[in-house]
């Protein structure tokens, strides 16, 4: 018996964690003088510093952060992650910026957007610097009007004035002739803040979150006896194509149930209509395809494999009165989900 058939037939129930589709991003970060991370989700709601500079003015110490954003395909339509910097009116101003998720971007990566405001710059990254109206102001700011930052002369690795060569962790991951310090106007003795905006999508890609379909839920059990269809041939098709069959012996019968999933609860449609399942003694052979399954449970990528089973809705009535089984356990009410613990693979 396949590997499918003993899955189909062993009725099993998988908890899904809940949690929203999240990647995690790596950063190195430096400017001249400070700086806060801000990740925006966009939709209205309130942008979240997830890290503020410990170095200020010591710009040669290379920061390194991570945070993790929401890489489900809505939340990427609006999402942005933003480097708020600031200078103290001198001439030597400054940022330059590694984000590494699924992709990598960088300062001179052509992934960012400049947004030179007119909010004057005061105190340190880990002391002060914007307050929540300000950041939010600056995020829209830098939304509405970015633009092209301006790229100061000389790369990153290779000595850029009056900077000299700096070495980040993660510089691997990109084109060191493109890796550049950048600010948001070529005058470098402002005292205003500047944003540096990159799309979410650019470093992420989207993971497609749990959906709910409708439809009758089942619990499907194995058959220990049964009688083996006469052998006739049958013509079957879906989207996969057609094929002319001869079905064997009841190998599974699943009843209509109920479910209680994320505190919700989905109700038998039709408790008189069952599927009995049989198995196929002659089939042509079928085409595979790469395929993408969403469910409440969990999206997944498969590969479709050999038909196995033929369901038809079926009746069911007990012939005799039978003792009822002796029931499992209940979970307890609270229990939480990363306390139910899977179920070992057969």
């Amino acid at each position: 018996m396949s590997i499918l058939k003993k899955t189909l037939i062993s009725m099993c129930l998988m908890s899904a964690s809940g949690m929203v589709a999240a990647t995690s991003i790596t950063a190195n970060v430096t400017a001249d003088n400070d700086f806060i991370v801000v990740h925006s989700p966009g939709n209205g709601s309130t942008p979240t510093v997830v890290y503020r500079g410990a170095n200020g003015s010591n710009w040669k110490k290379i920061e390194s952060l991570k945070f993790d954003i929401d890489s489900s395909p809505q939340s990427l339509k609006t999402c942005s992650v933003s480097v708020i910097a600031w200078g103290d009116g001198a001439v030597s101003q400054g940022m330059a910026a590694i984000f590494k998720g699924d992709n990598t971007i960088y300062t001179g990566s052509g992934h960012f957007k400049a947004y030179q405001s007119t909010t004057p710059s005061s105190g340190w990254a880990q002391t002060g610097g914007p307050n929540a109206s300000q950041i939010n102001a600056l995020i829209a700011g830098s939304l509405a009007n970015g633009q092209s930052p301006y790229l100061l002369p000389g790369s990153v690795a290779g000595g850029t004035s009056p900077w000299g060569t700096m070495n980040f962790p993660l510089a691997s991951n990109v084109n060191a002739n493109n890796f550049r310090w950048a600010w948001s106007t070529s005058n470098l003795a402002k005292k205003t803040y500047s944003v540096f905006t990159a799309a979410c999508g650019d470093i992420v890609k989207e993971i497609p979150v749990a959906v709910h379909m409708p439809g009758e839920h089942f619990q499907c059990y194995g058959v220990q006896k049964g009688d083996a269809l006469r052998e006739e041939t049958i013509m079957i098709e879906d989207q996969f194509g057609k094929t002319r069959a001869v079905l064997g012996k009841p190998v599974l019968l699943c009843n209509p149930s109920s479910k209680i999933h994320n505190d919700k609860m989905y109700k038998i449609r039709n408790e008189k209509r069952h599927m009995v399942c049989y198995d196929l003694i002659k089939q042509n052979k079928v085409r595979n395809y790469n395929l993408e399954i969403n469910n409440q449970f969990a999206p997944d990528q498969i590969v479709n494999d050999q038909r196995e089973l033929f369901c038809v809705p079926s009746s069911k009535k007990h012939l005799k009165p039978i003792k009822p089984g002796k029931p499992g356990k209940p979970f307890p009410r609270e229990m939480k989900r990363a306390e139910i613990k899977p179920l070992k693979q057969l």
